[in-house]
Formats: C-alpha cells, structure tokens, sequence
C-alpha cells in the first residue's frame, strides 16, 4: 500500500477524522432526541418565517410544536404542488429561504413524479449520514480503515434544466453529481463513467475500469438491485471484459461520445496478466466471486430492507464472506436515518435533520390523523413518517411505513415496512409488500421455482376484482410449470400470510388470485419505462403494484403462458 499516492492516504485519514467526529455528535443529539427534534423545528420555521409560505401561516408567531401542529395539518404532496412549480419557474423565497440549487424528481414507481427542492442545508445532512456511516464501518469492519479506492455504481447525469434553469435530477444523481471533482481521488471509475445516460454501458464501464484494480475496498450501490445488475452484467459479458482489459480498449458497441472516447481510451493499458486472473476467477462459479475478484475488498454497501430483500437473497451466493452495510435510510424529501449495524436493515432517526412526526398505523386513513413524536413512539407499532425540513416541506406525509423496534438512547430505532402506494388494497384488506412476497415465494417453493423479481396487478375489470401477478423466475422456466396449481398455492398463501385477506375472500368481494410467469428481461423493461420518464437509471425501483396503464400493457405482453383457468 506504500506505492499508494499520499494525498488519498491523508484524505482517509482527513474522512476518518471527520467521521468520528460527526458520529459522537450524533449519539450526544440522541441521547437528547426529544429536545434536538424541538429545537430543529423552532430553528427551521425562525428561518423560513420570512418565506412567502412562512408568512401566510404565521411562522413568526409559533412558538411550541403545539402552536405549530394546530396552525398546519399533516399534508401529501398535492397542496405543495403549486409552490414547487413557481420554484421551477425560478421563483425564491416561496417556501425556503435557502437557495434552491436543484429540483429532486421521484421515481414515480408508485404515483405521479413529484419535483423536491434540494439545497445545501439538504445536501449537507446528506453527505453527513454517509460520514455516520462510514464511523459505524470502521467500527465493525476494521479492514475498511484501508487507504483503498471504492467501487461506485451510481450515475450523475441530470437530464435537464427547469423552466426557471435549475438542475433536475434523481437524489443520486444530484449527490454524485455535487461531488464529481473528488470522485477519481476516492472511485474506481473514473468522471466519464458517471455521466452516461444508458444503464448498460455506464455499468459496463464502471466493471472495466474497477476489475482492471485488484485492490478494491469497498462496493457500493443504491439499491440491492444495482448490485444484482452488476453480477449478471458480469456473467453475461465477463468474456468482453477480460478481453477488454487484457488489449487495453473499449468496445466499438459502447455508445460514447467522441470526446468521451478519447480520455476513457487515454486511461487504458494492456494488461494481461490481470486479465488471466480474471478468467480464473470467473471459470470458478459464483460462490464468493465478488471477493475472489476483489480479495481486499472489506464490505458491500447498499439499500436492502422492504421489497430489496428479494434481491440479497440472489445476491447471496456472490458476496459470500462479505459483510453487508444497510446505507443510510434516505429519501429525496429528507434525510431520515443511519444503520448501526450489518446486515440488519434496523435505521436510527437522524435527529436534527427535519422535525420528525409519525402518524399511527390504525389512523392512516383517518380524515385527520393524530401525530405522536419520537419520544412517544411504542416499540413494536408501526407508523407512517411525518417530515417537516427547512428545505421547504412542512408535516409533509413521506408515505414510508415503519416499524419502531427499539432505541438508541432515546432515538427512536426503525424498520422499514412498506409504501403506502405499494399495498394491495382493493376492498381494505391491506396486504403488505412484505405479506405479499412471503405468499409468492411459498407459492413457488411449491414446484422448487425461485422470484427474480415481480409486480401485482389490481384486475378491476374482473368481476369480483382479483390480483394478478406477473413474476420472473430464477433459471430458466420449463413446460413443467403448472401456473393454474401456482395461481392456486399463492391464493392459499395469501389467505395465510394476511387473515383479513382470507376474511375478504370468504365474502367473495374478492376474486382468486393468478400468478403469470413473463418472459425473461420484462422487469428491466419496466424499469426501462420509468428511466424514459427521468427517472435515473441507479435509482429507479421496480414498483411491487403497477396502477399505471403503459406498465399494466407491458406485463401482460410479457406473459410466457396465458391466464390459468378460473
């Protein structure tokens, strides 16, 4: 490591430093979590007071979180609408008195786009979590104090400007992208390969220039998927690459411009003797295959609770012997929580990074529901977060679904449960995504079939209504598949994993559930369509119940077999 150049040494040690620090200021505000979350609330509105919003609901005058509750009830996104497209169209003032330096877009997967101001304050609480988090990997994984690049599989394209000239973009995309001119001093990759808009070749790049270093410390990706997409990526097209490496070239097919060309070539030399290396890596199967290609690499990083646990499970094999890091529980509207812990996806709320509320899981769908605080949270209920942020939301419904199940000191310890767009509700039931997915995954077990992925279907033109879901399998899918017998195994295990589901099919309000294996590539299609719409490519998830007509035509096309009798 000595051949290690010195100024990325000291920057370890520089971030090492600051992350120490930044987590014992973190444990000091969560043995004081009911105080810290008063004060952020108190400073938040003294400093929007001014604010066109801040003015029109006396943000001057409130003084406790009683006043403030009573002056503002708990909101979607809807009513903030009409303020972030002023803030679009350029306006300032309007609901922060920040600076607004881009607009955030959702996904879309469950709903309409929503654009989120995205300022400094924002960003900094942001790169503040991934400080929190490094601390906590240092702590657990001793090798990660290692001078060592990381490998990063995110993209910092913004797609486009809004009518008032501000950057537009995914969450990723707009932290990778305020971070780009550190990013060859800490990544793999180098600037070029964060500024591809198609999904494949920015992946392709980011596996030719990280497998060209044998000493990798650390993997990093957004979501669980990402890190699926590379492993496949990697078996479909390994031989590309070893051969790639090995010349010293890039690929005529990869879709660059002329200019990026130049200086992604200008970084490349032969180099055989890795290249060889390689191939005995992945002649070797893909038990362990991530630390055999990296064998310093110290932990894997990424979102992996709710509907991603689907993705570990298939990932399990690759990064055998590899600790796995949870992230930090983030979303575009706030930064929300940090994990303490591997491999259990258990998040500690970020206190001081918005005023947190949470409304009870029995009242959600109540007219006005009731708000409790951190401190009044029960261990073992479930509650949807309520964020206030000086970016510019106020008791904003995040539509996250969590589970408080503990403390750290007197911050709260929460499980991520669900979206509430991603329930399947047609007639109150309210089968969770995690019900959902048990009963499909028992349903297959039935014929020894495996999910890759999957979406459910509200058939409301069926008469009683019913679910449909279109699932892509593991491995390859014979004739042996008997999807009537499926259709029937999931209705059985839906009635078992939800009792309210079983009570609703017994007064038949209800038709049986179907399930329809679909065709190889059909849920990267579906995201295809949410990349197409502006959603980034590192970030976009498989939504787990598709309402949207274009997505609902794409699954059905996809279907190997038709609808099994019934």
């Amino acid at each position: 490591m000595s051949s290690f150049p010195w100024f990325i040494r000291l920057m370890r040690h520089l971030m090492e430093s600051s992350s120490l620090r930044e987590k014992r200021t973190f444990d000091a505000q969560a043995r004081d979590a009911a105080n810290v979350n008063a004060d952020t609330l108190r400073a938040l509105l003294h400093h929007n007071r001014d604010t066109e919003f801040g003015r029109r609901h006396g943000f001057a005058s409130l003084r406790t979180v009683a006043d403030f509750q009573r002056a503002l009830p708990v909101s979607t996104y809807e009513p903030f609408r009409p303020y972030m497209e002023r803030i679009a169209r350029g306006e300032r003032n309007v609901l922060t008195a920040d600076k607004v330096e881009y607009l955030g877009v959702t996904s879309g997967t469950t709903g309409q786009r929503k654009l989120l101001p995205v300022t400094r304050h924002h960003m900094s609480h942001m790169q503040r979590s991934r400080v929190i988090g490094q601390a906590v990997v240092a702590e657990k994984v001793p090798a990660s104090r290692q001078a060592s690049r990381g490998m990063l599989l995110m993209n910092a394209v913004l797609r486009e400007r809004s009518q008032g000239g501000l950057p537009t973009g995914a969450l990723t995309a707009i932290s990778v992208h305020a971070m780009s001119r550190l990013l060859p001093l800490v990544t793999t990759s180098p600037r070029e390969a964060f500024l591809l808009r198609a999904h494949a070749d920015a992946l392709y790049l980011h596996l030719l220039f990280g497998l060209r270093q044998r000493e990798v410390g650390s993997l990093q990706a957004p979501f669980a998927s990402g890190l699926l997409d590379m492993v496949h990526l990697l078996e479909r097209r390994g031989a590309d690459l070893v051969e790639d490496i090995g010349r010293g070239v890039l690929r005529p097919e990869l879709e660059l411009e002329p200019a990026q060309r130049r200086q992604l070539q200008a970084r490349l030399r032969p180099d055989p003797e890795r290249a060889r290396e390689l191939t005995q890596v992945l002649q070797q199967g893909p038990h362990g295959l991530v630390r055999r290609l990296w064998p310093r690499l110290s932990y894997v990083s990424s979102i992996v609770g709710g509907g991603f646990s689907l993705y570990i499970r298939q990932l399990a094999p690759y990064l055998e012997g590899l600790p796995l890091y949870p992230a930090s529980y983030v979303s575009t509207e706030g930064i929300l929580g940090v994990s303490l812990e591997l491999e259990r996806p258990v998040y500690c709320l970020m206190s001081g990074a918005a005023f947190f509320e949470f409304i009870p899981e029995q009242e959600l769908d109540a007219e006005t529901p009731r708000t409790l605080l951190p401190e009044q949270l029960v261990e073992g209920e479930s509650y949807e977060l309520v964020l206030t942020t000086r970016a510019g939301l106020y008791r904003y419904r995040l539509g996250d679904v969590v589970r408080m199940v503990g403390r750290y000191h007197q911050a709260p310890l929460l499980e991520f449960l669900y979206r509430r767009g991603s329930l399947l509700n047609l007639m109150g039931e309210k089968t969770s995504e995690q019900a959902a997915s048990q009963a499909l995954q028992e349903a297959l077990a039935t014929q020894g079939l495996l999910p890759g992925d999957y979406s459910a279907v509200e058939e409301t033109d069926a008469l009683p209504g019913r679910y449909a879901f279109f699932v892509e399998l593991q491995g390859a899918v014979g004739p042996q598949v008997d999807t009537a017998r499926l259709s029937q195994a999931l209705e059985a295990a839906l009635c078992r994993t939800n009792p309210f589901y079983e009570l609703i099919r017994r007064s038949e309000r209800l038709g049986a559930a179907t399930l329809h294996p679909v065709t190889p590539g059909t849920f990267q299609a579906l995201r295809n369509v949410l990349i197409q719409r502006g959603g980034a490519p590192s970030q976009v998830k498989v939504p787990r119940v598709v309402r949207d007509a274009e997505m609902r035509e794409l699954l059905r096309t996809r279907r190997l077999q038709g609808p099994p009798p019934g």
